[in-house]
């Protein structure tokens, strides 16, 4: 779609690279033309060796590689997506009481990125304590059990969920949601789970009349600033509105 818009001549194609045939794909990089793609895991992060660059942001996993005449760069538009999705819906880092549901690749992206921008306080919880426990004493922030998440909401500003739980086709989903009662009223609620569109635990939390958000906005926006990497053009709001309607086509959202 962008690509029309844009009149850019070129193709944006799937392809299936598992760990043992990822050197062989960078091998053929040249051959097949590829001036860039984006990468997800697992291989988020054995692309590493392979990259002449890695930005930053991307020190622990790769979602964005652009092809350059010296080698291949790396980078992570995650944080930067997300980040986006969220300010478009009138909320931010900065200042805010933030509690992370998960301790995965996201979840250390998007803390590191929250605790840069300014977050005033920063809790991680996790059903294996050890996980949270690495990522917070990376960035000063507590970590705990998601049993006690009960514990670190009553001056939440905002909950982000970065686990599977609730994803179509996992079979798994919270076991009990009520610990979003203890939420504030004006806590803002997000889940990177973008298909179903309302998780259960974004439909609880609109019972509770609070401001939520899905993963789409930021799976939309992580893709737009891929597209600016490779061709240093950034989407607008008419080309988001237009990939929204279709991607909630494809997905079968209402």
């Amino acid at each position: 779609m962008l690509y029309t818009r844009y009149g850019l001549d070129c193709i944006y194609d799937r392809m299936l690279v598992t760990s043992k045939t990822l050197a062989s794909f960078v091998g053929s990089i040249r051959e097949r033309r590829i001036s860039g793609f984006n990468i997800t895991m697992p291989l988020k992060q054995a692309i590493l060796p392979y990259l002449r660059y890695v930005s930053p942001e991307a020190c622990g996993g790769i979602n964005t590689v652009v092809v350059h005449p010296d080698g291949l760069y790396g980078y992570s538009t995650d944080a930067q997506g997300f980040l986006a999705a969220l300010q478009s819906t009138g909320s931010d880092y900065r200042g805010a009481n933030i509690v992370f549901i998960g301790a995965g690749t996201v979840t250390k992206l998007l803390a590191d990125d929250a605790a840069e921008k300014g977050a005033q306080s920063i809790v991680i919880v996790n059903r294996t304590l050890e996980k949270a426990q690495k990522i917070a004493r990376q960035i000063s922030a507590v970590s705990d059990r998601l049993a006690n998440i009960g514990c670190y909401l009553k001056n939440c500003d905002l909950l982000i969920n970065t686990t599977p739980l609730g994803m179509n086709g996992t079979g798994s989903d919270f076991e009990d949601l009520s610990f979003l009662d203890a939420l504030p009223g004006h806590a803002a609620v997000c889940d990177l789970i973008y298909a179903p569109a309302q998780t259960s635990f974004l439909k609880y939390a609109n019972t509770r009349g609070l401001k939520t958000m899905n993963g789409l906005g930021m799976l939309i926006w992580q893709g737009f600033f891929s597209f600016e990497k490779w061709f240093h053009i950034l989407p607008g709001q008419r080309d988001y509105d237009a990939v929204e309607q279709e991607l909630t086509r494809l997905l079968g959202q209402k």
